[in-house]
């Protein structure tokens, strides 16, 4: 089962409208789905703002990707 590409496109034009209006979206995931991730991922790129990825296992830490200055960092 994959991610249906009618709500990933309609979704990610929603995701353009909020940041011509200035809506910043910023996503905390805990899902591994690589899908998801990618989703994650562009949703972020779209929207100038930050995707924090972690599990159930590494809580604690977890990845930052701050799309705003353009790096990757892990905070731990």
């Amino acid at each position: 089962m994959g991610l249906d590409s009618t709500v990933i496109a309609t979704t990610l034009r929603e995701v353009a409208n909020c940041r011509r209006a200035g809506i910043l979206i910023n996503t905390f995931m805990l899902a591994r789905d690589r899908a998801l991730v990618e989703f994650v991922k562009r949703v972020s790129e779209i929207s100038k703002g930050k995707a924090y990825f972690t599990n159930t296992m590494t809580l604690g830490q977890f990845i930052l990707m701050d799309f705003l200055k353009k790096k990757t960092q892990k905070i731990s």
